[in-house]
C-alpha cells in the first residue's frame, strides 16, 4: 500500500467526513449485452431536483438504450463523506455521485474519481463553456477533470422584509446602495432586530452549525482570516482569524442576536431577520407568507473575496461502468442539463441576466431580477475558492473539541484557537 492510501485508510478510520480509495475499473469500451442500471449519490431530498434527474435520465435513456434503471440514494450531508468511505473501501461503490468543495482536495488525492477529461473533445458539452476559476480544484496536474461544479454560486445573505419594516431597523440593501454594507453594520442591525422583540435572531449561517467549519468561511474572509492558509499551513492563531471569531463569540453572547449552540433558528417561520445560505435554500421559501430579499455577502476589513460554495458531480472510478456513467454525466452537466436543473451554473454561455436573474426571479415573486444579479451573478467574477488542505475530512474531526471550547460564554478564544493549530499541525505535517 502507497504512502497515500495509508493516509486515506487513517483518515476512514478516525474521521465522520473521511475519505476512502476505490478500486480502479477496467479499461477499454465495454459492450452491452443488456441495459445496465447505475446509481448516484447525492445529499438533496428534494423531489423536485431528483425528478429533473430522474427526466434527464429518460432523456438520455432514448438514445442510449443501453441505460438501465437509475437509482439516485439520498445521504444526510452531514453523513455523506463518512458513508460514501465505507461503500467505496467495501466494494459497493455507487457510479456517479457528488462532492462538496472542501472535500474536494481530499477526493481528488484518494484516486476514487474517474478522470473525464475525454470530455474535452466533446461538442456537445462544451468545455470552454465552462468557467475555469470554478472548476480550479477539480483539475489534475496533467489536465485531467475529475468533475464538474454544476452548483457553484457565493452564498447571499437572505432577509425578511416585513420583519425589518415592523421594526424600523434599516435593511441590508438600504446599507448596500449607501456602501455601508459591511459585518460591522450587519452585527449593528442584528443586535437593534433582537432589541426589537420582532425577532428572536438577528443572523444566522444555519449550515455551519458549529460543526461544518467549511461554512464558517464567510465570517473568516470578512476579517482576512485563513483557516489553513496554502492548504498545508494553520491559521487559527493569525490575528485575523481570531478577530473572526471573536465577532461571533460577542454577537452570541454579549449581543445574543446569534443563535448559541444548542439552538436553531428558522428563517422559514419568521423568527430570524436575516441568514447566509446557497440560494438553493430558497426552495425553504416557496410558500413564504412574508417579503424577502437578497444581498451580497457584506464586505469586511480586507478586499472584497466572498465565500463560494461548491457542489461537484463526478464519476466514481470503482462503479459499475465508467464509461456508460460518464455519458451519462456528461448528459446531466451539459448545457442542456444546467439549464434545467435550479442551480447556478459555471458556464459563462449560463451565467447572465438572460437566464439566472430571470429564473430566480420567476420561481420567487418578489425577489427582484437586479437582486439576483448583485447577489449571485456580479459577486462570481471576485470570488475564489479557498484553499482546503487535502487532510480537511481529517482535521473537521480532530480540531472540533478545541474549537468547541470557544463557544462558552468565557472562553480564552486565542488560547482555544491555538489548541487548534496544537492539533492540527502533526496532521498537516503527516
Amino acid at each position: 500500500m502507497t504512502q497515500r492510501n495509508w493516509r486515506l485508510a487513517a483518515i476512514a478510520a478516525t474521521s465522520a467526513g473521511a475519505l476512502a480509495l476505490a478500486g480502479c475499473a477496467g479499461s477499454g469500451t465495454p459492450t452491452y449485452d443488456e441495459p445496465v442500471d447505475l446509481t448516484m449519490t447525492v445529499w438533496t431530498g428534494d423531489e423536485t431536483i431528483l425528478a429533473t434527474f430522474q427526466a434527464l435520465a429518460d432523456e438520455f435513456r432514448e438514445e442510449n438504450p443501453e441505460l438501465g434503471e437509475l437509482t439516485i440514494e439520498t445521504i444526510p450531508f452531514a453523513e455523506y463523506n463518512s458513508q460514501l468511505a465505507i461503500r467505496l473501501s467495501g466494494g459497493d461503490a455507487p457510479d456517479l455521485g457528488w462532492i462538496v468543495e472542501s472535500a474536494t482536495p481530499a477526493w481528488v488525492d484518494s484516486g476514487a474519481l474517474h478522470d473525464v477529461s475525454v470530455l474535452k473533445d466533446d461538442a456537445d458539452w462544451d468545455f470552454d463553456d465552462i468557467i475555469p476559476n470554478l472548476y480550479a480544484e477539480l483539475e489534475g496536474d496533467n489536465g485531467e477533470i475529475y468533475g464538474y461544479p454544476f452548483a457553484g454560486t457565493t452564498h447571499p445573505v437572505m432577509y425578511n422584509v416585513d420583519v425589518f419594516e415592523e421594526a424600523g431597523v434599516t435593511t441590508p440593501a438600504e446599507l448596500l446602495e449607501r456602501g455601508e454594507w459591511t459585518w460591522e453594520s450587519l452585527r449593528q442591525i442584528s443586535k437593534e432586530m433582537v432589541d426589537s422583540g420582532v425577532v428572536t435572531y438577528g443572523f444566522d449561517i444555519p449550515q455551519w452549525n458549529f460543526t461544518s467549519y467549511a461554512l464558517f468561511t464567510p465570517f473568516l474572509k470578512g476579517f482576512g482570516g485563513v483557516a489553513y492558509p496554502g492548504g498545508d499551513t494553520c491559521g487559527f492563531t493569525d490575528p485575523a482569524t481570531v478577530e473572526a471569531f471573536e465577532f461571533v463569540h460577542d454577537m452570541i453572547f454579549e449581543d445574543g442576536s446569534y443563535p448559541t449552540p444548542g439552538n436553531t433558528s428558522s428563517f422559514p417561520t419568521g423568527d430570524t431577520a436575516m441568514f447566509l445560505g446557497a440560494p438553493s435554500a430558497l426552495a425553504q421559501l416557496a410558500d413564504s407568507t412574508f417579503a424577502f430579499d437578497m444581498v451580497p455577502q457584506p464586505e469586511g476589513d480586507v478586499p472584497f473575496s466572498p465565500f463560494i460554495g461548491q457542489a461537484s458531480m463526478v464519476v466514481w472510478e470503482a462503479g459499475e461502468t465508467t464509461e456508460l456513467a460518464t455519458r451519462l454525466f456528461a448528459h446531466f452537466t451539459s448545457k442542456h442539463g444546467s439549464e434545467e436543473l435550479p442551480y447556478v451554473a459555471p458556464r459563462f454561455s449560463l451565467a447572465t441576466p438572460e437566464f439566472i436573474p430571470a429564473r430566480y426571479a420567476e420561481e420567487y415573486p418578489g425577489l427582484s431580477e437586479a437582486s439576483a444579479q448583485r447577489s449571485l451573478i456580479d459577486t462570481l467574477s471576485v470570488a475564489q475558492q479557498i484553499p482546503y488542505p487535502v487532510e480537511f475530512p481529517q482535521l473537521e474531526t480532530a480540531t472540533k473539541p478545541a474549537l468547541d471550547g470557544v463557544w462558552v460564554a468565557d472562553a480564552d478564544i486565542a488560547a482555544q484557537l491555538a489548541a487548534v493549530c496544537e492539533v492540527a499541525d502533526p496532521i498537516l505535517a503527516g
